[in-house]
């Protein structure tokens, strides 16, 4: 939030592991930006690996009620440009990156083409924020162990008079290693199972890859870790 009221500063870079949280803290900057009218308009679109500028264009275009009348790539992204450069301040958020992104391949004024323009972008690799010359890089972390089992405890239905239950939770809280996505999914889906299977899960949680997260963050997500439950 701070560097979206910067002036110096028109690329953001958030970057962190799959399932940390990214997708989910932009859209709230998103929510943010505009309800206290600091930005005009939030555009979010998902890049992913494979970017389809067309289903990039289609989906800022929505947003903004625009009906494309030209069918090639270069003639939506023009008639896509022209439609930014109406809005005096334009939050765009990338989800998930994993190359570098054409703007103007897409119809995204930047820099001195539109100065009110700031672009967001979310990415698990580092130096992606170098790449697309981010002037600032924001670290998201997974979360302390406090926070975590706080979380866990409100996802699982758990209460602090249940000691037996929660001596076994809190092993399956730790094996989520500090992953929000992991600890709301595993909260939920054990919420009301018995001690028997909670141990269970416990077991099939430390013989699962989720204990190896952070090195595979870039190859795999946490529900891919999650489906051995």
């Amino acid at each position: 939030m701070k560097a979206l009221k910067d002036d110096n500063i028109n690329m953001i870079g958030l970057y962190g592991m799959g399932g940390v949280g990214k997708t989910t803290l932009v859209k709230e900057v998103g929510r943010r930006a505009k309800e206290t009218q600091l930005i005009d308009e939030v555009l979010l679109a998902t890049v992913s690996h494979n970017p389809n500028v067309k289903n990039i264009q289609d989906r800022m275009a929505e947003s903004l009620g625009l009906q494309f009348d030209v069918k090639t790539k270069k003639g939506r992204a023009d008639r896509l440009w022209q439609r930014l450069k109406t809005e005096k301040k334009l939050l765009v958020i990338l989800d998930d990156v994993w190359q570098d992104v054409n703007l103007k391949e897409i119809g995204i004024p930047f820099g001195d083409d539109h100065r009110g323009c700031k672009v967001l972008l979310t990415t698990r690799l580092r130096g992606i924020c170098f790449h697309m010359q981010c002037q600032q890089q924001v670290l998201l972390s997974i979360i302390s162990e406090n926070e975590a089992w706080a979380l866990f405890k409100i996802n699982a239905g758990l209460h602090d008079e249940d000691s037996n239950l929660n001596t076994v939770a809190e092993e399956v809280a730790r094996e989520c290693q500090g992953l929000p996505i992991a600890l709301v999914t595993v909260g939920r889906a054990l919420r009301g199972k018995s001690v028997d299977e909670w141990e269970f899960a416990s077991t099939k949680l430390k013989n699962s890859q989720l204990q190896h997260m952070e090195r595979i963050g870039e190859q795999k997500n946490a529900y891919a870790c999650l489906k051995r439950l």
